[in-house]
C-alpha cells in the first residue's frame, strides 16, 4: 500500500476503535459470525493503542514530496511527533482528565468534535432587532417505547448479490415484524428481537441457506437521519408521488402550458436532520418542466428543417439533456444518438438475444409504431459496484421519450417565460398553503401514517414559527457622499448621479464599430460626456476605427493594428449578437495582446428611450476594468484580508473544470487580486491555494507595506458530504503559507438549499427584508452556522444563503461573521444592490494602477476566454462565468 493510503488506513482504523471504546449505552457487539475477527474489549483497548504506534511508525517512514497541502502536512507530523513510548505514556497519564473535560462538554458540541467541524460556546449572535419569521420545517416526534435497533445479517454459504440477499432475508419478513429496512448487510428494525443471535433457515435449490442475525446496538435518533429520509420516500410513494433526481413529483396533477407545449409537474423536495430545535422536516415545492412533444417528434421536426445537417442539429439539441419514460417515470441523460440503430436492433437480455420491439411489447405492452427511428444511448454509473467503477447503458427509443428542463429557444422567449413562471414562481403564502397540504396529506392517508407510526414516527406542525434578527441598514459610501441603502438595500439612482469613489479618467482609448453603426457610435459617445459629468470622470475623444464589413477577420485586424501600450480600453460595437465573434475579441483582448476591452450590441445604443441608462451603466463598468472603483460599505476592520474561492464545471466541455481565487489587497475591498487554477475534470476541492494566497500576500505587502494580520475566506460551492474534505485538504494549503503569523477564519457558502424563510403574521405572509438572520433552531446541530438574507426579492420567495464557519481562529465570533457577509454582499459593482453572496464568490477584478501589476494582467479565465479585469455579469453560477 502507497504512503497516503497506509496513512489513511490507519487513521480509519484508529477512528474505528474510538467510536467502539467510547461508546457506554450503545455498545456495539462484536458480531462473533468471524473467529478470526473477533476480539476481546481489552484487546480492543490496546489495538487502539497499536493503532497509534503504527502511525507513529509509519509517518516516520512515509516518503512523500513536500509542497501541496497534504504532503506538507504529513511532513510537519513527522517533524513534531515524540516517540511511541513518549506518546502513549501521555496519553495513559492524560486519558482520566481527557474524559473528565469532554464529559462538561455540551451534547452538541461533542457531536461536532465528533464530526471535525469547529464548535466553539457561542454560536448564536446578539445584535440587530428581533423578528417573528416562519419558515418550511415541520416537527418530528418520536416515540421512547420505541427505538431503532442495529442488526448485522450474515448468509452461509455467503452470497454475493444484494437482490438475492433481500429476497431471502424477506421470505422471514413476518418474523422480524413485518417493518424493516436491509441493505444486503445493515438490517434496521424497530423492534428488539428476544435473542442477540436469531438464526433463519431457507432452502435454495434443495440446499439449506442459513442467515444469521447479530444485535450490535440500539442507534441514537440523530444518528437515523439517513434511515428516516428513506422512510419519507416511502410516504411519497405511498401518495403516488415519483421520484425524480431526489425530488418528488405527482404526474396527476400536471399544470399545462399550451402555447410551449409544455407541463409542469408540482412535487415537493424533502431533508430530515437533526437541528437545533430537535428532529425535524425541511419541505419546499418544487416543479419539473416537462415537453409534452417526444423525441421523435422533435427529430421529424429537425429532419424536415435541415435534412443535410439533420445529424448534427439532433446531437446538439439532444445530447447532454435529460429525457424521461412515462412507461416507468424514470430519466436518463442522452449521450449520443445512434443513427445506425433501430427499435428492430437486437441485444442480449440474459442469456437470449431480442429485439427492442419484442423487448416492449413483452415488459411493458408497447407497441413501437416506427420501427426506423434511430436510438438514444444513455450511460449510468452503477451504483451497486462503486469499487468497480461499472457503467450501465440503455437504449432508449426516441418515441417513447420527453425532454425535460427547458430549452434556449423557450428560455429566450419571455412571453413564455412569464407564462411558465405564473407556476414556477411561487409565493410565500403558496408556499406555506403547499406545506399544510403535504401535512393534511401524510396525516389524512392510513398508508402513510403507518409508514411513520411503525418507527415510532409522528409529523406535527405547529413549530415552523421562529426568531430571528434584523440587522441595521447600510451606508453606502460614493467619493463625496454617503448615502442610505434603505430597507431594500437598493440605491442604483445614487449609483448613477454621485460621484465615483475611484476615478480613473479616460484620456487613450479605441472605438471600433461597423460603418453602418456610426450613429450608434455616436449615441454612445454623446451619452458617455454627459454621463461623466455626474460620476467625476473626463474623458477624452477616442481613436474612431470604421469597418467596411462585418466579419470576425476584420475585427481581428483592426484590433492588432491600433492597440498601443498606452492605450487604457478598446470598445467594440457590434452589428449583432455572435458568440463567435465575441470570442475572438477576447481571445485578442485577453492572451495576444492584454488590454480591457467593452463589447456593445449596437441595437443597445439605438433605443432612444433607454440608452441613457445604458450608458451610464457602460461607463461604471469601464472605469472599473482600467483601474476604477465605484462604492464601498464601513468595514471597521484594519489589515485584515478577505478571500473568495469558487469552482466552475463546464457541462458543455465534458466536466472541465477552474477554480477562481480573488483577495482583497485595500482597506475599502474594492481592489481584489485574482487567480484561475485549471483542474482534473469535475474536481471540486481547489488546488494550488496555497501559491495562490501567497502571490496575495505579497501583493498585499507591496500595496500596504505590511501582511494583514487575519485572512477571511469565503468558499462558495462546497455541500455538507464536502465540509470534512475541505476542513483537511484545503484549510491545511491556508496553514501552510500562514503559519502563526496571519490568523485564518474559514466560512462555507451554500447557495442551494431547501429552506426557506418568510416574515408576517402567520396569515399574510411575505418575503423578510435584506438584513435578516436566523442562526437558531434550524441551524445544525452539529455546525457553526447561521442563514442569511441579503437580497430584496419582489416576485416568488426569497431564498436565503446558509453560511457554516469552519474555523475562526480570529476570535470574531457570530455578529462580526454575520456582520461582514451581509456588507460583502453590497460590492458587487454590477448592481447598484446586493447579492445572494458575498462579492467576493462572484467577482474576479483585479486592479491595473501601477507598472509592476502588468504582468497580473495576463491571468486569464477559462470560461468564454474572458480577462482577468472584468466583472462578472448578473450570474449565479460564481466567479467563473463573466461577460464584459
Amino acid at each position: 500500500m502507497s504512503g497516503r493510503g497506509n496513512l489513511l488506513s490507519l487513521f480509519n482504523n484508529n477512528a474505528r476503535n474510538m467510536e467502539i471504546s467510547n461508546s457506554s449505552e450503545d455498545y456495539e457487539i462484536d458480531s462473533g459470525l468471524d473467529f478470526e475477527n473477533s476480539e476481546t474489549s481489552g484487546e480492543c483497548f490496546l489495538s487502539g493503542h497499536n493503532i497509534e504506534t503504527d502511525l507513529i511508525t509509519t509517518l516516520q517512514h512515509v516518503n512523500i514530496s513536500v509542497g501541496r497541502g497534504r504532503a506538507k502536512l504529513i511532513h510537519t507530523l513527522k517533524k513534531d511527533r515524540p516517540t511511541s513510548e513518549q506518546f502513549i505514556t501521555t496519553e495513559l497519564i492524560n486519558s482520566k482528565e481527557n474524559i473528565i473535560e469532554n464529559s462538561k462538554k455540551s451534547e452538541l458540541e461533542a457531536i461536532a468534535l465528533k464530526n471535525g467541524l469547529f464548535f466553539p460556546d457561542i454560536v448564536h449572535g446578539s445584535k440587530g432587532s428581533s423578528v417573528n419569521i416562519y419558515c418550511n420545517y415541520l416537527k418530528l416526534t418520536t416515540d421512547v417505547s420505541k427505538g431503532i435497533f442495529n442488526y448485522e445479517v450474515r448468509f452461509f454459504p455467503p452470497i454475493d448479490s444484494v437482490h438475492l440477499r433481500i429476497k431471502y432475508l424477506n421470505e422471514h419478513k413476518d418474523k422480524l415484524g413485518g417493518t424493516k429496512t436491509f441493505d444486503g448487510t445493515t438490517l434496521y428494525l424497530p423492534i428488539l428481537l428476544p435473542n442477540k443471535m436469531t438464526v433463519f433457515v431457507s432452502k435454495v435449490e434443495d440446499a439449506e441457506l442459513q442467515i444469521r442475525i447479530l444485535f450490535k446496538k440500539k442507534e441514537d435518533m440523530r444518528n437515523c437521519t439517513k434511515l428516516y429520509n428513506i422512510l419519507f420516500d416511502r410516504v411519497m410513494k405511498t401518495l403516488n408521488y415519483v421520484k425524480l433526481d431526489r425530488k418528488h413529483f405527482d404526474p396527476l396533477r400536471p399544470k399545462i402550458v399550451p402555447l410551449a407545449k409544455l407541463e409542469v409537474w408540482p412535487g415537493y423536495v424533502t431533508a430530515v436532520d437533526e437541528y437545533k430545535g430537535g428532529l425535524m422536516l425541511c419541505c419546499d415545492v418544487s416543479h419539473r418542466i416537462l415537453c409534452r412533444k417526444t423525441v421523435l417528434e422533435m427529430l421529424v421536426d429537425l429532419y424536415q428543417q435541415n435534412i443535410e445537417h439533420y445529424q448534427e442539429s439532433a446531437r446538439k439539441m439532444l445530447v447532454g439533456n435529460i429525457v424521461l419514460t412515462r412507461y416507468n417515470n424514470r430519466t436518463y441523460k442522452i449521450n449520443e444518438i445512434c443513427f445506425d440503430q433501430n427499435p428492430k436492433s437486437q441485444f442480449q437480455i440474459k442469456t437470449v438475444c431480442t429485439s427492442y420491439v419484442e423487448y416492449y411489447r413483452q415488459y411493458h405492452n408497447i407497441n413501437i409504431k416506427d420501427v426506423n427511428q434511430p436510438l438514444l444511448h444513455s450511460i449510468k454509473k452503477s451504483r451497486t459496484t462503486p469499487a468497480e467503477k461499472e457503467n450501465v447503458q440503455f437504449c432508449l427509443i426516441p418515441e417513447l421519450c420527453y425532454l425535460t428542463g427547458l430549452r434556449d429557444e423557450v428560455r429566450s422567449d419571455n412571453k413564455l417565460m412569464r407564462e411558465i413562471a405564473a407556476f414556477t414562481r411561487v409565493s410565500p403564502n403558496q408556499r406555506q398553503t403547499a406545506l399544510n397540504k403535504f401535512y393534511e396529506n401524510v396525516s389524512r392517508t392510513p398508508a402513510a401514517k403507518d409508514v411513520l407510526n411503525s418507527w415510532g414516527l409522528g409529523l406535527t406542525n405547529n413549530s415552523n414559527k421562529i426568531a430571528g434578527r434584523q440587522m441595521d441598514i447600510e451606508q453606502i459610501c460614493f467619493s463625496k457622499m454617503t448615502v442610505s441603502a434603505g430597507k431594500t438595500a437598493e440605491f442604483s439612482k445614487y449609483a448613477v448621479s454621485n460621484e465615483m469613489l475611484e476615478v480613473v479618467h479616460l484620456s487613450k482609448w479605441i472605438i471600433i464599430h461597423l460603418r453602418n453603426d456610426m450613429r450608434a457610435a455616436n449615441n454612445l459617445l454623446d451619452n458617455m460626456k454627459q454621463s461623466c459629468k455626474s460620476l467625476g470622470m473626463n474623458i477624452s475623444i477616442p481613436t474612431m476605427i470604421s469597418l467596411d464589413h462585418d466579419r470576425i477577420d476584420a475585427y481581428i485586424q483592426a484590433l492588432r493594428r491600433n492597440i498601443t501600450t498606452n492605450a487604457q480600453i478598446v470598445v467594440c460595437i457590434c452589428h449583432n449578437s455572435r458568440d463567435d465573434r465575441y470570442s475572438a475579441i477576447k481571445k485578442i483582448c485577453c492572451s495576444e495582446i492584454p488590454i480591457p476591452s467593452q463589447v456593445i450590441n449596437a441595437t443597445t445604443l439605438l433605443n432612444e428611450s433607454k440608452i441613457r441608462s445604458v450608458v451610464q451603466k457602460i461607463v461604471l463598468q469601464m472605469n472599473c476594468k482600467i483601474g476604477g472603483s465605484l462604492w464601498t460599505v464601513k468595514i471597521p476592520f484594519k489589515n485584515v484580508m478577505v478571500c473568495g474561492i469558487d469552482s466552475y464545471h463546464d457541462p458543455s466541455n465534458r466536466g472541465k473544470s477552474v477554480a477562481a481565487f480573488v483577495a482583497s489587497i485595500n482597506s475599502s475591498y474594492s481592489q481584489w487580486y485574482s487567480k484561475a487554477v485549471l483542474q482534473t475534470d469535475r474536481e471540486e476541492m481547489v488546488n494550488g491555494l496555497s501559491a495562490s494566497l501567497e502571490n496575495a500576500l505579497q501583493i498585499y505587502h507591496k500595496r500596504n507595506g505590511k501582511l494583514p494580520d487575519n485572512v477571511i475566506i469565503y468558499r462558495d460551492g462546497i455541500g455538507d458530504g464536502e465540509l470534512n474534505t475541505c476542513l483537511n485538504y484545503e484549510i491545511p494549503q491556508f496553514e501552510m503559507v500562514c503559519g502563526n503569523r496571519i490568523k485564518i477564519s474559514f466560512v462555507v457558502v451554500q447557495k442551494r438549499v431547501s429552506t426557506r424563510i418568510f416574515s408576517g403574521s402567520g396569515i399574510q405572509l411575505e418575503n423578510p427584508l435584506p438584513g435578516t438572520v436566523i442562526d437558531q433552531h434550524i441551524t445544525k446541530s452539529k455546525m457553526y452556522d447561521f442563514f442569511l438574507v441579503s437580497q430584496f426579492v419582489r416576485q416568488g420567495t426569497v431564498t436565503p444563503t446558509h453560511y457554516v464557519v469552519l474555523r475562526d481562529d480570529c476570535n470574531y465570533g457570530p455578529d462580526i461573521i454575520q456582520k461582514l457577509s451581509y456588507k460583502l454582499c453590497f460590492l458587487y459593482y454590477n448592481w447598484a444592490g446586493t447579492l445572494r453572496i458575498p462579492a467576493c464568490c462572484m467577482i474576479f477584478l483585479p486592479k491595473w494602477t501601477s507598472k509592476e501589476d502588468q504582468e497580473l494582467r495576463r491571468v486569464m479565465l477559462l470560461k468564454k476566454g474572458s480577462h482577468p479585469n472584468t466583472r462578472p455579469a448578473l450570474s449565479s453560477r460564481g466567479c467563473c462565468i463573466f461577460r464584459i
